[in-house]
């Protein structure tokens, strides 16, 4: 079945692929980090040194026992050098991954003024990596700016769900897309995904339905302010153009 909003799925893509890439394990590995470390300590580095608490609560999805040894076997890497490499590899994928032409160009701009002109609310990655510095090259530019509002995209979300009372592991659990093989590709083991599962609500899939329709009306309203209706039809059709050299 073909997704109802392609582009929003393009989008989604565009700035998270590199994420999971052999480029972002390769250079976790060159700084002292076990190979998955660089996702999560680049990731939230952008915030400083922060606690396992914090990750744990502005990362959401992962089970809390990943983020404790994420930070146990990475500690000796600083936040900044971790947040610094993490940007260089969204750099790197974007100039190795994108082609610079009109959709490419038409899409970075477009992201960059949601980024630079929308009123966000507290959302602390995408508020950190808004203020990141920018480079001058069109990939570059298109691959930072997707993967920073994909990440204002996900703070919509939990705010979302926070305004129905449904908690994200909750919400996995009756989330079509997730569920227990998702919850274990993220790391948690089947006693977690049992426990989530035991405190399923029957309420649960209607709040997560309602959450699903908060957020759509937030994140396309936000982008509206910004770039009004036409403007963001402009956005759409030049996401669903922007070409790749490769798929990874």
């Amino acid at each position: 079945m073909a997704p109802v909003n392609p582009w929003r799925e393009s989008l989604g893509a565009l700035g998270s692929i590199f994420m999971t890439s052999d480029l972002i394990r390769s250079t976790s590995k060159e700084i002292g980090m076990p190979a998955s470390a660089l996702y999560f300590r680049g990731r939230v580095g952008v915030l400083g040194d922060v606690t396992t608490d914090a990750a744990y609560d502005v990362l959401g999805i992962f089970p809390r026992r990943v983020i404790d040894l994420i930070w146990e076997r990475s500690a000796s890497v600083s936040a900044a050098d971790a947040a610094a490499a993490y940007l260089d590899t969204c750099h790197r994928w974007g100039r190795e991954h994108l082609l610079d032409d009109g959709a490419a160009r038409s899409a970075a701009d477009r992201l960059e003024k949601v980024l630079d002109e929308a009123q966000l609310a507290p959302m602390l990655l995408a508020q950190g990596w808004q203020r990141a510095e920018r480079p001058d090259d069109v990939p570059a530019r298109l691959a930072q700016a997707a993967m920073t509002v994909r990440e204002l995209r996900g703070g919509l979300y939990f705010a979302a769900l926070g305004l129905v009372g449904l908690s994200v592991h909750a919400a996995m659990v009756v989330d079509s897309e997730a569920g227990p093989d998702r919850m274990r590709s993220l790391g948690w083991n089947d006693d977690e995904i049992a426990e989530a599962r035991d405190a399923h609500r029957p309420s649960d899939a209607g709040r997560w339905r309602d959450a699903e329709n908060a957020l759509e009306g937030a994140f396309i309203g936000l982008l509206g302010d910004v770039l009004g209706a036409d403007g963001v039809t402009v956005l759409a059709e030049a996401l669903l153009a922007v070409k790749r050299t490769t798929t990874r």
